[in-house]
């Protein structure tokens, strides 16, 4: 795991290095362990390492080929390049070290980055350089578990693993993107390509761009849109899927596994974190986990050890409480480069470092299970409310207050995963998430050949969530982790499991009421039943950790912003009091203007917020109960 910067003159001028090395230094969390750098004419490329597979020098970046034909600077892990790398030795490819980073390198020189990029199976961001051809190479994995920046100043292409590293460039200046901050007010997120930062922008997952004189080429080697097989997916019989899957998840997590520093999961007592622990605990002895715990009754903690305890792995308590969430919140949103969209980022941030301290640097997590095999409330929603529409449509009746609440889910348009904006209808959608509409149009035309409307909302509502759901997802897990030097890796998004889970019908993942079928019928064998089953839950990070943090509101920079006059601030900070959902997205939004507009420093802010908080506490009684409403 890594961070890497670069520098692409479009004028024929040559880069100036001298900056590649002020783009690195904000990004030395990514890297602790090596910095780099590499300059010809137009192009400069750098790279802090996180050693994680052949710690020696051999596989420091950038890296340039044997034979002089290209240079990489390259982010994440290939998990099948002990494959790619025999098929290359065959071709009479020879190799210095033992790691990932030079089968990529080989793959990109010998086969081309068209056809070695969709090859690639793991998580990965990277720039290759082609000294033959003169042209640069940018690419991301199949959905963006690795992150990667770029914009274009006085004839330059920037391009970075985090926007701060890009903001560092000289002729760089910080503005706030006003449609990324609207969307983030109205959604609680921001479309994926944008960033907060004007003139910044992510490449999209699944891509390449191909970066000449002229405008870069631009393609998509992957999407659910292109790779769906819908005839594969209604011959499919869900009573093959359940070994199927056992075989493939077995597998994915013994190739993540794959390091040469210590290394353990998370284990929050869900379904999916403990089922990666118990597969990693079938090929790793000794394994270690860890809980982020608030100790309170909801806490993740009981649940986490009951697992440890079923499976004989060591579990660590990681506590967090109200200090450390105040403590931590400014430093998780300059880390993320805008205001959090889960208080549970800050529980991230603190279980990464005190992972480090015991000398951990790679963690195994859950993530991408919910999207894959249907585990999310909206998407079951989407197939109830169609499903009452169905036997409207046939004339059979269901109660008066059911039918209200199908008819409410079904106006309301979040089970199909767009958000409600009344002002503007459904046009609305489109103007502030024109790619994610269009998207969903697309899907439900795809999928037009399942006959059961219902199944095809809920199958549209999964695929959606690939895009819609896991970015912000994987993104905060990124930062998070990385600003800790830790390596996050995601098993359930292996290049197979993805083919496996986007091929699934229904059945297979909303069965008899049961959401997330296939998953569950796989750890029905290897957990228990009472973790199985248990209520689907977000980590439950209390809302009153930041009462009173509204104070910072009056006179801040989310008032500059949002252009309020001090009637409608007051207002805000009235209604902010009571309303904690409301709270946190217009206090994280205050916290990442004072740090990146006014230039703020974290600390300063941390003690500002435990000040308030602490004022907040000693009249806690006369407040209101707070509403969970935004």
């Amino acid at each position: 795991m890594c961070g890497l910067v670069g520098i692409l003159r479009r004028d024929g001028e040559p880069a100036d290095a001298r900056s590649i090395d002020r783009m690195l230094t904000p990004m030395l969390h990514r890297g602790p362990d090596g910095r780099g750098s590499w300059a010809e004419n137009e192009v400069a490329l750098g790279h802090v390492r996180l050693s994680i597979l052949d710690l020696s020098e051999r596989a420091s970046q950038p890296i340039a080929a044997a034979g002089g034909q290209g240079v990489l600077v390259y982010n994440g892990e290939v998990y099948n390049f002990r494959a790619l790398r025999s098929e290359l030795e065959r071709e009479g490819a020879v190799f210095a070290s033992s790691g990932d980073t030079e089968v990529v390198l080989q793959a990109l020189v010998r086969w081309g980055p068209e056809r070695a990029i969709p090859r690639f199976n793991g998580m990965f961001a990277l720039a290759y350089f082609d000294r033959r051809t003169r042209e640069l190479w940018l690419a991301r994995d199949r959905f963006g578990i690795k992150p990667l920046y770029l914009t274009e100043r006085a004839g330059e292409l920037l391009f970075a693993s985090e926007p701060q590293a890009l903001l560092a460039h000289p002729a760089m200046t910080c503005r706030p993107d006003r449609l990324a901050i609207g969307s983030f007010v109205l959604r609680g997120r921001q479309e994926a390509r944008l960033t907060f930062f004007e003139g910044v922008e992510a490449i999209e997952p699944g891509s390449w761009w191909r970066v000449r004189a002229g405008s870069p080429q631009r393609h998509r080697y992957f999407h659910v849109l292109d790779d769906l097989d819908v005839e594969r997916l209604l011959a499919a019989d869900p009573r093959d899927a359940v070994p199927r899957f056992e075989e493939l998840l077995d597998e994915s997590v013994r190739l993540h596994l794959a390091s040469d520093v210590p290394l353990a999961t998370i284990c929050s007592g869900g379904v999916d974190s403990s089922l990666i622990a118990a597969c990693a605990s079938r090929h790793l002895k000794d394994l270690h986990c860890y809980v982020a715990d608030d100790s309170s009754e909801q806490g993740e903690g009981v649940a986490a050890q009951r697992v440890a305890d079923h499976l004989g792995v060591h579990l660590t308590h990681v506590p967090m409480d109200r200090e450390r969430h105040l403590r931590h919140w400014p430093e998780a949103v300059w880390f993320e480069g805008h205001p959090l969209y889960s208080r549970s980022s800050v529980a991230l941030l603190v279980l990464g470092r005190a992972c480090r301290a015991d000398g951990v640097k790679v963690l195994l997590n859950g993530e991408g299970s919910d999207e894959l095999f249907g585990g999310y409330r909206s998407q079951r929603e989407a197939y109830r409310a169609w499903g009452w529409r169905a036997r409207l449509a046939r004339g059979l009746e269901p109660s008066r207050s059911r039918r209200r609440r199908s008819l409410q889910r079904l106006r309301s348009e979040r089970f199909m995963g767009l958000p409600r904006l009344d002002a503007l209808g459904s046009h609305g959608l489109a103007v502030v998430d024109g790619d994610g509409e269009l998207r969903r149009r697309a899907l439900r035309a795809k999928l037009a050949p399942v006959r059961s409307a219902a199944d095809r909302a809920f199958l549209v509502r999964c695929l959606d969530d690939l895009y819609f759901t896991l970015d912000p997802l994987l993104r905060r897990h990124d930062r998070m982790a990385m600003a800790a030097s830790i390596e996050m890796r995601v098993p359930f998004l292996e290049n197979g499991i993805i083919d496996f889970g986007i091929h699934l019908p229904r059945r297979a993942k909303l069965r008899r009421g049961q959401s997330k079928w296939v998953v569950k019928q796989a750890a029905e064998k290897l957990l228990p039943a009472e973790i199985v089953h248990a209520r689907k839950r977000a980590f439950p990070m209390p809302g009153a950790f930041d009462v009173g943090s509204e104070a910072l509101l009056a006179g801040g920079a989310a008032g500059e912003l949002l252009h309020w006059t001090d009637r409608t601030q007051q207002t805000l900070i009235s209604l902010a009091r009571g309303r904690e959902g409301l709270r946190f997205v217009l206090v994280g939004l205050e916290l990442w203007g004072r740090l990146y507009l006014r230039g703020e420093k974290p600390d300063a802010l941390a003690s500002e917020l435990l000040s308030t908080s602490a004022a907040a506490s000693s009249t806690s009684k006369q407040l209101p109960p707070p509403s969970r409403g935004r």
